[in-house]
């Protein structure tokens, strides 16, 4: 796949990349990108993983909904896809366990430091980590939205404000078939369109396309998070426009896709539909009353829905051999 990861794909965006700030795909392409073993946009790498199909929402629309999902299931197969070997760790900081999960996790992050590889790391978002400092017992890391480098003192790795921690390190990269990796990423959208993830408590959360009917629902019963959902949809705008650009240049290694490409597109400009009515007006802190004019938004999300269903539909017409024989795991490869 390098002769393909080198050539310089043709074709943006029609608006500017809504910033993710805590975008998986960023934090990964920012480490790939420096080691040379992804030359393409970000967006490219966004979708070529998987990553930019993918649409979760808590049921209320609280802040959590972007990063919400089983991140060592979604993130092994995007490095698996590209042809990467990755190893990861992850759990909960209040284990009894985690102080030997700690140790080994700083070992082997200095390992991947030494050989000149950062790692992804949770920090109450995905940042960075590129060098670490061991006469001080630092690792040092960078937010993505910033070029400024953090401390983060080795005994600190995985304490974070959320009780979460996660790592995932790069040990080296297989060739694969662009073409192959085009059409696995466009089978596993059809995955992550209708399947629920199985992490998440189908009672607080939606996946796929029945994520829309979550939304729509608190917003026509006011149940929601006004600045979570500000936050879930400026970000899923940017997801959204990841998708189009990846599908318009896709479709320059693969002309079929070129009617998928269309609603792709057609949805990212829904989207910036979405994002321009919400900067039109303050959005309350969580604890206010809700602030969103729900009455512009519904009718949006409902086309949102009728395009991205469409584009699902598109894609099981083109890839339906493939899918169907996966029979009900489509997500199996």
């Amino acid at each position: 796949m390098n002769d393909y990861l080198s050539k310089q794909a043709s074709g943006s965006a029609d608006q500017p990349r809504v910033p993710l700030s805590s975008s998986f795909a960023d934090a990964m392409h920012q480490v790939l990108s420096a080691k040379g073993w992804f030359s393409l946009p970000v967006h490219m790498l966004s979708g070529m993983t998987a990553l930019c199909f993918r649409l979760s929402v808590h049921r209320q629309l609280h802040p959590d909904s972007a990063t919400a999902y089983n991140w060592a299931a979604e993130h092994f197969v995007a490095a698996d896809l590209i042809g990467i070997i990755a190893s990861q760790g992850a759990g909960f900081n209040f284990s009894p366990t985690f102080p030997l999960y700690q140790k080994q996790a700083v070992a082997a992050i200095r390992q991947s430091l030494e050989q000149g590889t950062g790692v992804v790391c949770w920090k109450d978002q995905f940042v960075v980590i590129t060098r670490c400092d061991d006469r001080r017992q630092l690792f040092y890391y960078k937010e993505l939205n910033s070029a400024a480098e953090h401390e983060l003192p080795y005994e600190q790795l995985g304490r974070n404000d959320s009780p979460y921690w996660y790592g995932q390190i790069y040990e080296g990269q297989i060739q694969k078939d662009m073409l192959q990796v085009i059409r696995e990423s466009f089978i596993q959208a059809v995955y992550k369109a209708e399947v629920h993830d199985p992490m998440l408590p189908e009672s607080d959360y939606a996946c796929g396309l029945k994520a829309y009917d979550a939304m729509l629902e608190a917003l026509e019963d006011k149940t929601y998070d006004a600045a979570g959902a500000y936050k879930t949809l400026v970000f899923y705008a940017g997801m959204k426009q990841d998708t189009a650009s990846y599908a318009r240049e896709a479709s320059l290694y693969w002309p079929e896709l070129e009617g998928i490409a269309e609603h792709y597109t057609a949805l990212a400009a829904v989207y910036n539909q979405i994002t321009h009515t919400l900067c039109k007006q303050t959005v309350q802190a969580p604890e206010g009353p809700c602030s969103l004019d729900a009455q512009s938004l519904m009718p949006l999300l409902r086309e949102a829905k009728r395009i991205e269903t469409a584009a699902i539909q598109s894609i099981r017409l083109l890839l339906r051999e493939p899918i169907e024989n996966r029979f009900h795991d489509v997500g199996l490869r």
